[in-house]
């Protein structure tokens, strides 16, 4: 949806806050799907804040672990088949800058993308590398690294 509709992924956009992704992330966090009948974010609508209050700056820490819950199972590699290139990195992106805890979940939330983002990129390259030793423990997924993987991909391609 968010590629369909080009949702804006900025993380320093100061024209829309990427307000898309930050009030579907309120949504997410209260159990709704953009499969659902009653989603009502999409890309011509900007007017959520009628229905789901201001533009959403910070989120609580039951909010970030439902959607750290919710965005571990995503399939990374469906996505990067269906959404353009390099967006789906940026949607990825947003979720680590605004669900980032120290949570179990965010840990798991790492570990889940880790491993995926693996198989995306070369084997002999220094990002697969890093995302062994984040594998192992050593550390937690961050943007650096998604800027890493974005760049041996474009360079693969």
């Amino acid at each position: 949806m968010a590629s369909g509709e080009n949702w804006c992924w900025s993380l320093f956009c100061t024209t829309c806050g990427h307000l898309h992704f930050r009030y579907a992330f309120v949504e997410l966090a209260v159990g709704k799907s953009p499969i659902d009948s009653d989603w009502v974010i999409h890309g011509a609508n900007t007017r959520y804040s009628k229905s789901l209050g201001p533009l959403p700056r910070h989120y609580t820490e039951e909010q970030k672990n439902m959607v750290n819950n919710i965005c571990r199972n995503a399939n990374l590699v469906s996505i990067a088949e269906t959404c353009k290139f390099p967006d789906w990195l940026g949607y990825l992106g947003l979720i680590l800058e605004h669900m980032y805890s120290g949570s179990e979940s965010y840990k798991k939330l790492s570990e889940s993308w880790v491993s995926q983002l693996s198989s995306l990129v070369s084997e002999d390259s220094t990002i697969r590398t890093r995302l062994a030793e984040l594998a192992k423990g050593n550390g937690l997924l961050n943007i650096k690294d998604l800027e890493a993987c974005e760049l041996k991909i474009m360079h693969h391609n």
